[in-house]
């Protein structure tokens, strides 16, 4: 390609999930994506090397496009990148605002409240979660988390849940034992695969702020990363598992999870969950982020 040839594009780097920089997880936003072509969204993907990048392939009206990818791959949808893509497009705005993102995931309603100079409260609604009961080998699960056997499961059984993506979801009695834990991944990796999830999700309802519901860590070896400091599906489906085993009582309300403190970027990722006849019938995640890069991107 001819200097002459070259198109610049608008891009930004926002922290998800945090109201302050180097917080959450760091998604990257591509903007005015429409010409370009797959190869090319991977390459600027890799290029930009953040967990996910987002392009915005078009907007009509309240209808947004786009396309998310992984340094390695397309992936059907991101939540946090979800969260940097619409406070982005809300700028300037106040008062409430209803959207539709349309990604190869499906088309996700999303909700989007500006309140005076605070930063967008982003809201997507997730497929409502499912808890099943699981037959892990808790001997393998404690040694791949480097616990004992009878730490896990102190009030709640191991159980996998699903909202998008497969969990396993561990309760820890205190704080602390969340806070130290050090898990072997390769042995975690292989306990994830062997029960077909995606990540192992190990929480404790005693928290740093006593604001928020439960301290949260998604440890996600199988995906080829050992620890995420945000994530929204992984919180979607801890909402089924907590409301299923007596941890949050059966009614509409909000769930704070805080995450990301033991690797160093602190998160608070919202659910708010509807619930009727004690089952959850819609269920949103969000939250806040924040812009910390902002440049052009020529091509």
């Amino acid at each position: 390609m001819n200097s002459t040839d070259n198109k610049e594009l608008p891009i930004v780097i926002y922290d998800c999930f945090s109201n302050r920089m180097f917080g959450g997880n760091v998604g990257g936003i591509v903007l005015d994506a429409a010409t370009l072509e797959t190869d090319q969204m991977q390459q600027i993907a890799r290029e930009i090397n953040a967990p996910v990048t987002g392009f915005i392939t078009a907007q009509n009206g309240n209808e947004v496009s786009a396309r998310f990818f992984m340094p390695g791959a397309e992936i059907a949808m991101c939540g946090h990148v979800t969260v940097g893509l619409f406070t982005h497009l809300s700028k300037g705005t106040q008062g409430q605002s209803e959207f539709v993102l349309k990604a190869q995931a499906g088309d996700v309603p999303v909700r989007v409240d500006v309140q005076g100079g605070e930063l967008p409260n982003v809201m997507m609604m997730l497929a409502r979660p499912s808890v099943v009961d699981s037959d892990v080998d808790l001997t393998a699960l404690a040694e791949a988390l480097n616990v004992s056997v009878t730490a896990i499961g102190t009030k709640a059984p191991v159980d996998m849940a699903d909202a998008g993506l497969k969990h396993l979801c561990v309760h820890f009695a205190s704080l602390s034992e969340v806070q130290a834990l050090t898990p072997d991944f390769q042995k975690l990796a292989e306990v994830s695969r062997a029960n077909g999830v995606h990540t192992v999700a190990c929480f404790s309802m005693e928290t740093e702020d006593a604001q928020n519901t439960l301290h949260l860590r998604d440890f996600c070896p199988a995906l080829g990363a050992d620890e995420v400091p945000a994530s929204g599906t992984t919180n979607g489906a801890m909402t089924g598992y907590l409301l299923r085993h007596g941890f949050v009582p059966p009614q509409s309300q909000q769930i704070l999870a805080e995450q990301g403190s033991e690797i160093g970027r602190p998160s608070l990722i919202c659910n708010e969950i509807e619930v009727k006849q004690d089952q959850i019938s819609d269920l949103w995640v969000g939250g806040q982020a924040v812009a910390s890069i902002k440049g052009v991107l020529t091509i």
